[in-house]
């Protein structure tokens, strides 16, 4: 709710203690007489919001004015997503995944500027769907392995936006709600798009989750044609262990749960090996400014025998 009143009864307690949400950005808290427990926004925050919770389950999410309310909620709902998915044993990934249009789930990987987001965005647009463009947690199961989108904004730098048909300077065109009504300048000139807005501008479909059948390790190398071959498991294991985050130093808690402890801070080997013997993995090197969605989309469904050669490409 967006309620003024409301907000200032629930930030005048003082604090009992203090949680550390995500890189710095931390909350004050209190218990009401009634057993409820209070989360403030504490210095720093865009604007003040409070989180109420009486089993850790259900949330009263209260801000000031409505148009915050977007944000809030959104970043109330990553958080959830993110700490019951790692509770779960799923692997925090910096990567992206996405949906072909023929269905194949994959995972992509890489180094900042590989392309990652560009790969995911690009099949959306090419009639698949975008899982994730940052973010990914990788959950094993009964059924196999399965992505999760982790609830982040879009961020492409000039140059993408431009390639996708939005132009970064006419800032009426955004919707003025949510993350685009309060975005902070980015640090990379970087222009964040809700997925939301990315649907709107761009034509981006995008999806929850899916089953991953594909891993692809990208690598931006200027290289005049794509290129790609089989990754033996071994490797996709090493190179996927420099994007995994776990334990992942932004976070030093789980501030919305009961018990705020820090993360088990386990060695992912294990699982990431479980993860490359069960589903195949590729190389792929590119240069992603270069390849349209359907140049892009028939390199990644090259077949799983294909042995192109990458000489003197790096992984």
């Amino acid at each position: 709710m967006s309620s003024p009143s409301r907000l200032a009864e629930l930030t005048g307690p003082p604090a009992t203690e203090r949680r550390e949400s995500c890189a710095g950005w931390w909350y004050d808290c209190h218990r009401r007489e009634d057993g409820a427990f209070v989360i403030v926004s504490g210095e720093g925050h865009e604007f003040t919001h409070a989180l109420v919770t009486t089993d850790f389950r259900a949330w009263e999410i209260v801000a000031a004015q409505e148009h915050e309310l977007g944000l809030v909620v959104t970043r109330t709902i990553r958080e959830l997503v993110r700490e019951h998915f790692v509770g779960r044993g799923a692997l925090m990934l910096h990567g992206a995944a996405a949906v072909m249009p023929d269905g194949t789930g994959l995972v992509l990987a890489g180094l900042s500027g590989a392309g990652k987001t560009s790969t995911a965005v690009q099949i959306a647009r090419a009639g698949g769907y975008c899982v994730a463009t940052d973010r990914s947690l990788l959950l094993a199961g009964a059924a196999g392995w399965t992505v999760i989108g982790l609830p982040l904004s879009t961020r492409l730098t000039r140059e993408a936006a431009l390639g996708l048909g939005i132009a970064p300077d006419e800032r009426d065109t955004l919707i003025r709600h949510g993350e685009a009504a309060v975005r902070r300048p980015d640090p990379k000139g970087k222009l964040s798009l809700s997925n939301g807005e990315m649907h709107r501008l761009a034509g981006v479909e995008f999806a929850a989750s899916t089953r991953i059948d594909q891993l692809v390790v990208l690598e931006n190398t200027g290289t005049p044609r794509p290129l790609s071959r089989p990754l033996p498991a071994a490797r996709a294991v090493t190179a996927l262990a420099e994007h995994v985050l776990v334990p992942d130093t932004a976070y030093r808690s789980r501030w919305l749960s009961a018990d705020p402890s820090p993360e088990p801070a386990d060695d992912p080997t294990g699982r990431l090996r479980a993860l490359a013997a069960a589903v195949p993995a590729r190389h792929g090197v590119w240069t992603p400014a270069t390849y349209g969605r359907d140049t892009l989309t028939a390199w990644l469904t090259t077949s799983a025998d294909d042995t192109t050669e990458t000489t003197g490409v790096r992984l």
